[in-house]
């Protein structure tokens, strides 16, 4: 991902401390936002990653689900490049200014499910609640 560019300077996370987490399974589905359309996967970071690793790929959906989602988001009001991410056990909401900023979310995402649990003989692929906020002012 050569495209990406040099990051924000601004990186502000915080888990919830619950221990609640999000759970993708096969039936977790991307919601694009409007202005991409559901044609539109140029940035959908995760769907290869799922295809590769574990075999099944997330499905693109036009509507929101009621759970179980990853919903990519226009918000104009952030500055270039910079993102907002929201994990909560029923949904990840990934806003951003931009196709750069929706990557670079996803990406950081991806890291977090490095760290996979083990559970009996399936893995499990889960991010923890909290919200993540990368170079994120108004403009």
């Amino acid at each position: 991902m050569d495209n990406i560019g040099a990051p924000p300077s601004a990186v502000h996370g915080e888990i919830d401390g619950n221990g609640q987490y999000f759970e993708f399974t096969a039936d977790t589905r991307y919601v694009l936002d409007e202005g991409f359309g559901v044609r539109d996967t140029s940035s959908l970071v995760l769907k290869s990653l799922f295809q590769k690793a574990a075999g099944w790929e997330l499905k693109v959906e036009a509507h929101r689900p009621k759970q179980n989602y990853i919903w990519l988001k226009i918000n104009p009001s952030l500055k270039e490049g910079a993102y907002l991410l929201s994990v909560t056990s029923n949904c990840i909401v990934v806003e951003s200014s931009s196709g750069e900023g929706l990557v670079r979310a996803q990406e950081d995402l991806a890291q977090l499910l490095s760290n996979r649990v083990e559970e009996e003989e399936e893995m499990t692929w889960k991010v923890p609640v909290m919200e993540v906020k990368e170079g994120y002012t108004k403009i």
